[in-house]
């Protein structure tokens, strides 16, 4: 995805997680990334490292359950609203006031998925990405990538390197900034399935159910892995080759769901 801060129009720029128990949640990303914690509201709170912003973290609503949220940049965060409703989609929660910082929306696909929308001003996003400790990539899974595929090209003009079958990575401004596939058992199931990562088993049905499922980077897949065992967290699937590093699906001590990609050195990037 491009460096932190050259966010362009649909571009994923920021990912947040909401949990019945913020303190817990803390506890474990802190073990896990390093992760420090700063406070922007009565619940909710910045995570950074190494000064840089790297996601948000928030109590979730009672009897929602724990999960992340994948935020894509816009311009207008007004217009890009009126584009979903107009392409089958819903907002969750209208366009809103960040103040000092930007304006962000939720909105929900067709197929079921929330994310969410942000026009920056002050901050742009995260401000550090691609690195050990910081999301990397984020992908939509569900049964129908095509209509998944139809909806985002309506929203946010996005362009294929497939236009259609399995796995495609979806194009941003020119940019590669993500990937559309096929979504099989979710994190949530008796049988959650392996597939996480760009690129392995892209006609698989064996893949997280219908969601935006973010990828961490880590420096050693297999370590990262085994320390979310001891931090109380579940290892789903992997860790598995592939071609883009060894990659695994987690969930966390709370229930929520991501991927762990090997990233090697010199394909991080530096915060803007």
């Amino acid at each position: 995805m491009p460096k932190a801060g050259r966010y362009h129009e649909g571009v994923p720029c920021w990912v947040a997680l909401t949990v019945p128990d913020v303190q817990r949640a803390q506890r474990f990303y802190r073990e896990l990334f390093g992760w420090e914690f700063v406070p922007t509201g009565p619940a909710e709170w910045v995570a950074t490292l190494y000064g840089a912003q790297v996601a948000g973290v928030a109590a979730a609503p009672e009897g929602r359950p724990a999960g992340w949220t994948t935020y894509l940049a816009v311009a207008d965060a007004a217009h890009t609203a009126a584009l979903v409703r107009v392409s089958g989609g819903r907002l969750a929660r209208e366009p809103y006031e960040v103040p000092d910082l930007g304006r962000a929306a939720l909105a929900v696909d067709p197929l079921g998925v929330t994310f969410g929308l942000w026009q920056g001003a002050a901050v742009a996003g995260a401000g550090l990405v691609n690195e050990p400790g910081t999301f990397t990539w984020n992908e939509h899974l569900s049964a129908d990538p095509d209509a998944a595929r139809t909806f985002y090209r309506q929203v946010f003009g996005y362009t294929y390197d497939r236009p259609d079958g399995g796995y495609t990575v979806f194009r941003a401004d020119g940019f590669p900034a993500g990937g559309i596939g096929p979504g099989g058992p979710g994190p949530n199931s008796p049988e959650p399935g392996p597939g996480p990562g760009p690129g392995p088993g892209p006609d698989s049905t064996d893949r997280p159910a219908t969601d935006w499922l973010t990828q961490f980077a880590t420096a050693d897949a297999d370590r990262a892995a085994a320390h979310v065992r001891t931090l109380g967290g579940t290892v789903l699937t992997g860790p598995d080759p592939t071609p883009f590093g060894r990659s695994a699906l987690v969930r966390d001590d709370s229930g929520a769901a991501f991927a762990l990609i090997a990233v090697p050195p010199d394909e991080s990037a530096e915060a803007a």
